[in-house]
């Protein structure tokens, strides 16, 4: 086994293809986002925004990371990306991450915004590589497992 890897490891710089592409290959698990959240215009400072993201590359499947509204009601989160030796899904014809945010208010989870990104290149999920979420609160549908925003955005699919 090892002397298989190890012929490998030497044989990677003689192919026509950077080795990067097999070896120490740069995953994005979500690309960056942008987010302005109100409640019918008026700027919601101070909340509490959730990204959960669920891939076979994280320990226990799962990626968590929390985020504060600004004065102005805006938010960001930085890129989730890594280099690995080899990718999480090296076995798996179909790669996915699946994409959750959700903003808290008044004690209530407000998911604004979902996808299942099938690839692990930057900025699929939108239209011009940053996710833009312009999110009205108020504007929520209920559900028994939890209130729904269909926001404004530049994804690449629907919520």
């Amino acid at each position: 086994m090892y002397r298989i890897l190890f012929a490998l490891v030497l044989l990677l710089p003689l192919s026509p293809i950077p080795s990067e592409a097999f070896v120490f290959r740069k995953i994005v698990y979500c690309s960056p986002i942008e987010g302005f959240i109100h409640w019918q215009g008026k700027p919601l400072d101070n909340l509490k925004v959730t990204r959960l993201l669920r891939s076979g590359g994280f320990e226990n499947g799962e990626y968590q990371d929390h985020v504060q509204t600004d004065s102005e009601g805006r938010f960001q989160f930085q890129p989730v990306a890594e280099r690995r030796f080899l990718r999480p899904d090296l076995l798996s014809a179909n790669p996915r991450v699946s994409q959750v945010i959700e903003a808290l208010y008044e004690g209530k989870p407000y998911t604004i915004w979902s996808y299942s990104k099938h690839d692990f290149n930057l900025g699929t999920e939108s239209n011009d590589g940053v996710i833009r979420i312009n999110c009205d609160l108020a504007k929520f549908e209920e559900f028994s497992f939890g209130r729904i925003v269909r926001c404004q955005h530049n994804g690449n699919q629907p919520l």
